[in-house]
């Protein structure tokens, strides 16, 4: 649970209210109207109704965005006001339940698709096309495929049982739910409305200003830095030191330029504006530069503002303050730059503009120009060569140890304290990653007070819940976390849900797929897929995941922590025999050992549950309280019945049941159709006839080598992919038509 005292952090920005959302509702619903007759089709009347109701949906589309932008402003500002954070709940409420009646009317679009296929399947067989009736197939062969599946008996194929069909059984339920949402929204833009007539809270709103996730910080709470320091020491960073002081005094390596760039690069926190100033305040750079300016950027990158500041260190009695006309700055500048050695520091930036200031000094008659960089976003400094770049990681561990014992012992001696606080202390520090700003904040904390109690405390309880202030790590790394695209902000803060796991990249982005994290590209040559791969590599390449290996993620205690932060209210984390509670509103849940069932029913607002070792109890769970998880996973668990219950979550997009040991599964779990990801355990016997109605089903796996598909039940699975597909049973296909009907060249996903 987070502590009240940082609750101005928490609270993740992960509404799912958006255009697309709306967008792809509409899309669905218009489909809908327009769908040939059928018994389930709405009359005239209700059409009228719905079609009205439309297009009121459609005129609200168009606020949509302007109103999530400025909710997420005003919560971002006032998270602390009641009103405010209702608001803002409010916003999520109604994205939700936008995304369920989307997930609703898609699972009604697959189902027709599905009944189509099985009916023209069927009409095929009756014409009974004798001249494809040639026998082929003598054994077992096998093509890969990365998840082999298990063995299957032929049976007759049929639709799949219909008990978990969508509810919306009439047009008047789809009407309801639409104007439900309507009202909802109308509810916001009113409610949205009072609140700027309110504290002047909307001051300094512009009507038809964007969104934009970096301006969310407050400015009180914004780092800015100077070249001045402190630090008559830096632990562990005698290399860098060197590195840095013999790349500013040494000539320029490319003859062609007088510009010469060094990035220092490195997560919040990990002493890269330490590390530039103890540079810039050396001696024997202060000897070496006629001039030297420290200008920190931040995520506002002024060209002009920078040039003026430049050309005011070189030249104080240069009267240029009232203009900004740029290109008069650049050629002051460069008059003003001739014959002189001069280094520049850009402290904090965050975009690749920076690239436009070299030019006009490049076009100067400077003798030398070094430039300083400090970046937390590797991909800003892509265009400078790997091998200039320095990377700051975590401190040696020795060094980092006594950088920390000089922080939180300051002026008593070490020695003087007994072994166990030492031993409290090295288990404090394995949680700081390596971070000086982490080390001399908790150190300072520590020192308040020098008792094993409560260093002991500190042990136990994350570092964030502890109070906020300017010397804290937490501001650093969640302005790193409201610095990422919103985009990937919740795909950040879902990690939390399961510590110290070790994501499979795929798993990841799938369950991102399923909770509506990534949404399809405008253009075809991306799938969702692509998209969730490109995000992976951005949240490691901003130092979000560590890597584990070349598929595998994982997230240092730190970001862990980071991530339940902002995540809070949203995610909830139950360890039996630990005094903890459920949110009853928390929409993603995971549950460590035995928990009352009855506890978990009362969240009914479920997306992704996530049980470890869990009693088999479960088995018998009430599917209502379930009745909206897109992604379940069952770990490390004895349980051998398949819980009829999963058949009716028409919502769900990822079931894995691996480390279970069920071993038959019902012929209604093909009613899923919505499923993307299929995980079975070693222990299954048999698949479900009907495995071939998951048209949706792109990954298909079961933990048994030995076993794999039968050809016919690859029909209709047209979205597989992986490495390796396995195909048994050869030997029993009837003729070249069975056989084509699997449709093996399309698997355009299969990589083998």
């Amino acid at each position: 649970m987070v502590s009240p005292t940082l609750s101005g952090l928490a609270g993740s920005l992960l509404s799912p209210l958006s255009k697309v959302s709306l967008e792809k509702l509409i899309g669905f619903l218009w489909n809908y109207l327009s769908s040939s007759p059928s018994p389930s089709s709405p009359d005239e009347a209700e059409k009228q109704q719905l079609k009205d109701s439309l297009e009121a949906l459609e005129n609200a589309k168009l606020n949509v965005e302007l109103m999530q932008g400025r909710i997420m402003k005003l919560f971002q500002k006032h998270k602390q006001n009641k009103r405010v954070v209702r608001l803002h709940n409010k916003l999520k409420d109604v994205g939700y339940d936008i995304q369920d009646l989307e997930s609703e009317m898609k699972y009604m679009e697959l189902e027709r698709k599905v009944q189509a296929i099985n009916k023209a399947e069927e009409e095929e067989e009756e014409e009974g096309d004798s001249s494809t009736s040639s026998q082929f197939s003598t054994g077992k062969r096998s093509f890969p495929f990365r998840l082999p599946t298990v063995f299957l008996s032929k049976k007759k194929r049929r639709l799949p049982a219909s008990s978990q069909s969508s509810s919306l059984s009439t047009d008047e339920d789809i009407v309801r739910q639409v104007t439900s949402i309507l009202k909802q929204i109308k509810s916001i833009e009113s409610k949205l409305k009072d609140e700027t007539t309110l504290e002047d809270l909307f001051d300094k709103l512009i009507m038809n200003e964007v969104y934009d996730p970096r301006e969310y910080p407050s400015t009180q709470n914004e780092r800015v830095t100077t070249s001045s320091t402190n630090e008559r020491k830096i632990y562990g960073r005698n290399d860098e030191i060197q590195q840095l002081i013999e790349f500013l005094t040494e000539p320029n390596v490319n003859n062609s330029s007088n510009v010469s760039v060094v990035p220092i690069v490195g997560m919040g926190g990990i002493g890269k504006t330490t590390l530039a100033q103890f540079v810039f305040n050396n001696r024997q750079i202060e000897n070496h530069f006629d001039k030297k300016t420290w200008i920190y950027v931040s995520n506002h990158f002024d060209r002009c503002r920078i040039t003026k500041e430049m050309l005011h260190v070189i030249n104080p009695n240069v009267q240029h303050c009232s203009t900004s006309n740029l290109d008069f700055l650049e050629r002051e500048l460069q008059r003003h730059l001739t014959g002189k050695k001069f280094l520049l520091v850009l402290d904090d930036i965050w975009s690749d503009e920076w690239q436009w200031l070299i030019a006009p000094l490049q076009s100067s008659q400077a003798h030398v120009i070094k430039i300083i960089l400090t970046c937390r976003d590797p991909m800003v400094l892509r265009s400078i060569d790997e091998r200039n770049k320095i990377i700051l990681k975590g401190i040696d561990h020795q060094e980092y140890w006594s950088l920390f014992l000089n922080c939180a012992f300051a002026e008593n001696n070490s020695d003087n304290y007994s072994q166990k606080l030492h031993d409290i202390g090295r288990r404090i520090v394995k949680k700081l990653m390596g971070s000086p700003l982490a080390a001399k904040t908790v150190g300072k904390l520590l020192g308040r007070d020098l008792t094993e109690k409560h260093w002991n405390d500190v042990l136990e309880n994350d570092l964030w819940k502890l109070k906020t202030d300017a010397h804290d790590i937490m501001p650093a790394l969640a302005l790193s976390y409201y610095h990422l695209p919103p985009c990937l902000q919740p795909c950040f803060a879902f990690c939390s849900l399961m510590h110290d796991h070790v994501y499979q990249m795929e798993e990841l982005i799938y369950m991102w797929i399923a909770n509506g994290y990534i949404h399809e590209s405008g253009s075809n040559s991306k799938t969702m897929h692509d998209i969730g791969e490109e995000y992976c590599h951005e949240l490691l390449a901003m130092g979000f995941f560590d890597k584990a290996n070349s598929t595998n993620f994982k997230m240092h205690d730190l970001m862990h922590d980071l991530a339940q932060l902002v995540s809070h209210g949203e995610i909830c984390i139950y360890k039996s025999g630990k005094d903890e509670k459920l949110l009853k509103n928390a929409r993603h849940v995971y549950v460590q050992g035995s928990i009352d069932p009855g506890l978990v029913c009362e969240t009914n607002n479920l997306r992704t549950f996530v049980l470890r070792r869990v009693d088999a109890m479960f088995v018998h769970f009430n599917h209502e309280a379930f009745k909206r998880v897109r992604v379940l996973v069952i770990f490390d668990s004895k349980m051998k019945e398949f819980p009829d219950a999963i058949c009716h979550l028409k919502h769900l997009q990822y079931l894995d049941l691996v480390e279970t040991r069920i071993k038959s599964i019902p012929e209604s779990l093909c009613g899923l159709y919505q499923l993307r990801v299929l995980k079975l355990p070693w222990y299954l016997l048999t698949l479900p006839s009907q495995v071939h109605s998951l048209i949706n089903l792109e990954i298909l796996y079961t933990d048994n080598p030995k076993n794999g598909l039968m050809c016919m039940q690859l029909r209709n699975l047209n979205k597989l992919r992986g490495r390796r597909l396995s195909i048994v049973a050869l030997e029993i296909i009837h003729n070249k038509k069975e056989a084509t009907k699997a449709k093996l060249n399309e698997r355009r996903h299969i990589k083998q």
